[in-house]
């Protein structure tokens, strides 16, 4: 009798188990999603789900920290093509060796939020979709294959009026990617180790801020664009190629460009073909160009700190542009009228650079005793010069934070002061 017994529960067990092994597989999607009606919740329970769907009607599908969607063999592991969807707290990977789409969105008005993506192609696409609200998202590349085959972590075509924010993207091709696209929102998102962080392509009124662009090969690229504002964005440590930029304005026209930190890439700002741009507040520090002009004229730079780069700056067949009142760290200024402006002009004469083009094995000799003795002796053609016709004396954006500072400092003491007044006063009364 025990020996039946312990045969029957081993059996047991055994069919146990295999009953929910079978209840771990892959659930297809798409039935789930035709049985929601409009407007209404699809919930998933824990597990894995089989992707290739499409929605084609207004429901908010929500899952779990466990919840995974795979893909199959045949289009986005999502495709949306209604109205007012949401995508909420879910886990899309994406195994195809050849991916294009992971998330496809045509339509408007729709949400996606707490989103986390691997993928091998383009992490998420807009194409003709208008109004949309993407954050809170992380969108992961495939790291083990070159720039070239990645996808880009999310990728607008045709769309305007979108909003994309707290998000995060490493290891695509370029961040976020914006072509023939108006009025988009980009602000708050982290993007490393890509080829582009941020990239705009023929785009009007687009507003990046507060993003980062960390060891990518360029932080920002600003290209045919009108009416763009780049305002209070961290762009740091894109040195992976010999042309790797900090920020890039090519043939843009009336950007607003303030307040970022450009620091430690081989080019902080470059502006080539570009006009009537106000460039101003920005901290560009420890690149190894500050500043490059480049067939450009009309721009403002103004009220700019260039501290600790090796050449603050060059211009080339850029003479007609207001470069006045800037802050520059190795600028030994006079100011006798104690205006805060420095009496004696600054000059950058390029003529390392210049000679390192022409000439390349010269680049040995970076700060040797011998080439800082060439370049009292010769100097690169003036048309290369950058010069600024009254320097500031103190770094603008040091001011700025301290005014912050003492302002700040003010409002404690007279909150505190405050207080304390009214608790004397409360305290006298209190005793008549």
């Amino acid at each position: 009798m025990r020996k039946f017994l312990a045969i029957f529960i081993t059996l047991l067990f055994i069919g146990f188990n295999q009953t929910i092994a079978a209840k771990t597989e892959p659930i297809p999607l798409q039935p789930l999603i035709d049985q929601t009606k409009p407007g209404a919740i699809l919930n998933l329970p824990p597990g894995e789900y089989i992707g290739g769907t499409v929605v084609n009607k207004p429901i908010h599908i929500k899952g779990n920290d466990q919840v995974v969607i795979l893909s199959s063999n045949k289009g986005p592991v999502l495709q949306v093509n209604a109205d007012q969807v949401i995508l909420e707290n879910l886990s899309i990977i994406d195994q195809r060796s050849a991916s294009d789409e992971t998330v496809y969105i045509a339509g408007d008005h729709n949400e996606l939020k707490q989103l986390n993506i691997e993928t091998n192609g383009i992490g998420i696409q807009l194409f003709e979709a208008n109004h949309n609200k993407l954050h809170h998202i992380h969108v992961t590349g495939n790291k083990k294959v070159s720039l070239a085959q990645r996808g880009n972590g999310i990728d607008l075509w045709d769309s305007d009026n979108n909003t994309i924010h707290s998000s995060q993207i490493a290891d695509v091709q370029d961040g976020i990617y914006l072509e023939k696209s108006r009025k988009n929102e980009i602000y708050d998102n982290i993007v490393t180790h890509s080829r582009y962080g941020y990239h705009l392509m023929f785009t009007n009124k687009t507003n990046l801020s507060r993003n980062e662009s960390y060891y990518n090969i360029s932080g920002m690229m600003v290209m045919g664009t009108s009416g763009t504002i780049v305002k209070h964005n961290q762009l740091k440590h894109n040195l992976k190629s010999v042309q790797s930029l900090g920020l890039l304005l090519f043939d843009v026209e009336d950007a607003q460009v303030s307040h970022n930190v450009i620091s430690n890439n081989k080019v902080g700002l470059f502006i080539e073909s570009a006009h009537q741009n106000n460039i101003t507040l920005n901290e560009l520090k420890q690149n190894f160009i500050g500043v490059q002009f480049l067939k450009s004229t009309e721009n403002n730079v103004t009220e700019n700190a260039f501290l600790a780069n090796v050449i603050q700056g060059q211009a080339e067949r850029s003479s007609d542009n207001h470069t006045e009142s800037n802050f520059w760290g190795d600028h030994v200024g006079l100011d006798t009228d104690g205006d805060g402006f420095s009496n004696l002009s600054y000059q950058v004469d390029p003529f390392y650079l210049t000679l390192t083009k022409e000439y390349p094995p010269f680049q040995i000799y970076f700060q040797a005793p011998g080439m800082q003795f060439l370049e009292q002796l010769f100097h690169a053609p003036t048309d290369q010069w950058l010069s600024d016709g009254s320097p500031l004396m103190e770094n603008p954006i040091q001011s700025d934070t301290k005014a912050k500072t003492y302002s700040f400092y003010v409002l404690c003491f007279s909150i505190i002061l405050f207080i304390f007044s009214t608790t004397i006063i409360y305290m006298g009364a209190k005793r008549r």
